[in-house]
This record gives structure tokens, sequence and C-alpha cells, in this order.
């Protein structure tokens, strides 16, 4: 039987995933939205320098899986890679916001660089701090339970992401220009993030300690035979395949909601802030009611009634929603957004555990950093394909970069994609939960098979 979790252990490995989201969403919020109105580069270039990283994420992110499984160290199997990564993670997301004023393919040419350089040490640092997961959480129900304190830091770094910057890029631009116009105010920001993230990372791994599991002897590194086999593994496409619809989703969203606050609600620096800040808070304060629903009418009932609630509140928001301050029902619709947000962060990071012992039935070994590679992955891609079609989208509907009024058909555009396209994906998604084949009881069964070989 491992060892419980300490409650200062559940902290530490939460505290880490504060660096990953802060990074990540910072990127999902605002790179586009930097690339264009600050940066100046055309939408379509912008949209094609976030999704052209994935392209290197593809070999990256499963061969890091492959090489941390296979690690063996004193330190052990994950950790080291998070101690050698964490500073440079850091550095190289302050390197993003600091595009020089140049040519079109200049600036696409450093953006997709310091994109590609990033998402690299990226993979680094969280391919093997998501592969804790399992080895620290054998048990179905305190999966979810310590994925919610990763998940809960996560949406505080969330909230961070989302509605610190464009104060924050106002407050050191000292008041010389817009936020969207300030290129000193975001490199700060990119600073400021930089050094919370590497800190992140540096607190988990002196926290944290590895537990060590017993280990069949892997073969010769083929990626390809690798890659593929994690597909065969019992419940694996699906999850895979439900977090990326998701995602799209999210992605979308998120990547769209710092024009549509300007251009359709026209909101200041200060109320856009105030609404990112509650979508994100109350999606934190409700991690704890999703969790308790979640382990009394399961996974599946408390995940659909978290994207059903999702979808209802973006539809409501588009639709009914006034322009031109920050009206009750605007504030009434982010709180429903958000309760349907905790969802979408939480569960599936709690179902994708679960696949990791029937992959150990079928093989022998421990593969954690391979499954959590390939779904590491595809939450990246994903993000950057809703992020790619708002780029499109923006592009076609001939969206004005600085124009504090834009034309009808862009407006029309932005709310198009933040509402029924973005529910649309979480309505395909419901049901896909549905048809989603691990429950507890067979991933019990996998537990106690497992358990009948140990000698």
């Amino acid at each position: 039987m491992p060892p419980q979790l300490s409650l200062r252990e559940k902290w530490g490995y939460g505290v880490a995933d504060l660096g990953a989201a802060l990074s990540y969403n910072a990127i999902n919020f605002f790179l586009l939205f930097f690339l264009i109105e600050v940066v100046g580069l055309r939408p379509a270039l912008a949209g094609l320098v976030l999704l052209s990283a994935r392209l290197i994420d593809a070999v990256t992110d499963p061969l890091m899986g492959m090489i941390t499984d296979r690690t063996r160290s004193r330190w052990g199997r994950r950790k080291p890679y998070i101690w050698a990564g964490a500073v440079p993670f850091g550095i190289t997301f302050a390197l993003l916001w600091t595009v020089p004023d140049a040519s079109q393919a200049t600036m696409f040419i450093f953006a997709a660089l310091a994109v590609a350089l990033h998402v690299v040490v990226f993979t680094i640092v969280q391919v093997p701090y998501m592969a804790l997961t399992p080895e620290l959480a054998p048990e179905y129900s305190e999966r979810t339970a310590l994925t919610s304190y990763r998940v809960g830091f996560s949406t505080l770094a969330s909230l961070l992401a989302a509605a610190a910057p464009p104060l924050l890029v106002a407050l050191l631009n000292s008041g010389q220009g817009l936020p969207q116009d300030a290129r000193y105010g975001w490199v700060g920001m990119g600073l400021i993030f930089g050094a919370l993230m590497t800190l992140a990372y540096l607190v988990m791994a002196a926290t944290v300690r590895e537990r060590r599991t017993l280990q069949v002897p892997f073969g010769a590194l083929n990626l390809w035979q690798e890659y593929r086999s994690a597909f065969a593994v019992f419940g694996y496409p699906q999850v895979l395949l439900l977090f990326m619809v998701v995602t799209i989703g999210l992605g979308i969203v998120s990547s769209i909601l710092p024009f549509y606050l300007v251009s359709a609600i026209r909101l200041s620096p200060g109320e856009q802030t105030g609404i990112l800040g509650l979508l994100f808070g109350v999606a934190i304060l409700a991690l704890p009611a999703w969790n308790i629903l979640s382990a009394r009418a399961g996974k599946k009932a408390a995940f659909t009634a978290g994207l059903l609630i999702l979808s209802l509140g973006l539809l409501l928001l588009v639709t009914l929603s006034p322009p031109g301050y920050l009206s009750p029902l605007l504030l009434l619709f982010t709180i429903l957004a958000g309760l349907g947000v905790a969802t979408v962060l939480l569960f599936p990071w709690a179902m994708l555990p679960d696949v990791v012992e029937f992959d150990e039935l079928n093989t022998g070994q421990r593969r954690e950093g391979l499954l959590y590679a390939i779904f590491t992955f595809g939450q990246k891609l994903a993000f950057a394909l809703g992020a790619f079609l708002n780029a499109q989208m923006l592009e076609l509907v001939g969206y004005q970069r600085g124009a504090i009024e834009q034309s009808a058909q862009a407006v029309l555009g932005i709310q198009w994609m933040i509402g029924p396209v973005a529910s649309a994906a979480f309505l395909v998604a419901v049901l896909m939960v549905w048809r989603y084949p691990i429950t507890k009881a067979k991933h019990e069964e996998a537990r106690a098979a497992l358990a009948r070989r140990q000698p």
C-alpha cells in the first residue's frame, strides 16, 4: 500500500500548475491579441505563429514522455527534468513579449521562434510533472481529489493570467498610451509572470517526494511504435478526443474573449479585469462543489452538467448582454459560464490517470510519461486550433487593428465564435462523455488484477 500524501505534498504538488497555467493561459488569452494589436502582425500570420509550434510538440511531447518513463536516477524519474527546466521556462516566457517593431516577415519569424523555444521548455517541465499524478495517487477517487488541488492552483493562475495583464500593462506603461499599444508594459508583464512560473516549479520540486514504482525493463526507444501503442490502451483514445474537443471550445472562448470585451461590449481595462476575474474566480470557488458532486453522482454526470451550464452561459452572454457597461446580465452570465469552466478544467485531467492501470495491465510497464505527453500535446494543439480559427475569422471579417469601433460584420464574427461555435463544441463533448468506457467499477477491477500480479 503506497504511503498517503501529506497535506504539504498535496499543496506542493498543486502549486506547480500555477506556473504552467500562467504560461498557458496568458498565451491563450493575450498572445493573439498582443501580436495583432500591439505588434501589428496580420491576423492570419498571428494565427500561424500559434499553430506552427505544434509541429514541434508532435515530436517533443511524446519523446519527452518516453524519456522520462525510462529515466533511472537517485532523484527519481520525473523531478530531475523539473529542476533543470524551471528557470529556462520563465526566461523563454518573457521572451515571447519582446517581438521587435519590424517587417511582417521579421516579426513573424521572431514570434514563431520564440513560441517554439518556449513550448519545448514547457514540455521539459510539464510532461514529467503531469506524469506524477497516477504515481502519487493510485486510487480512483483519490486522483480526483489530488487533481482538484492542481486544478485549484491552475484556475487561480488562469484568473491571474486572464485578469491581471490589462491593468498590469497599463500600470507599467505609466499612462503613456492604451494598454494594447504599450510594448514596455507587455515586456514587464512577461518578466513578472516568468519569475512566478519559475518559482512555482521550484517549490513543487522541493516539497513533493517522488514515489518509487516497480518497473519492467523497457525495450529500445521506438517513437512511432510507442506513439501508436498508446492509442490501443483501453479508454485512452476516447478521453483524448473528448479532451481535445472541449479544449478547442475553451481555446476559442479564451483567445477571442479580449476582442469581445473590447469590440463588442466596449469595456475599459479595469472592467475587462473585473469580468475575467469573475469568470475564473467563480470557477475556483466551484471546484469543491463539483468534486463533491462527482463523488456522489460520478464523473460522467458531473461533467455533463458542467458542459451544459457552460454552453448555456456562453449563448446567453452573447445574445442578451447589452454593450457599453458592466450590466447585471453580463455579470450573471459570466458567473454561469464560470461554473461550467470549472468542470472543463477539472474532469478531463481527473479521468486521464485511470487509463494508466489498463496500460500497465496490458504491457506490464508504467508509461505515465508517454500517456500524459500525448495528452498535453493534444491540449496544446487544440488550443492552438481554437486560436487559429479565431485569427482566420478576424482576417475574413476585416478586423481593424486599433479601431475603437469595429464594423458590424467584425463584431458579429466575434460573437458567433464565442457563442454558437464554442457552445457547439461543448455540446458535442456531452455525447462523448456518456460514451466514455471507463467507470469506477472497471478501474477497481483493473487495480485488483494488477495487485494479484504482485509477488
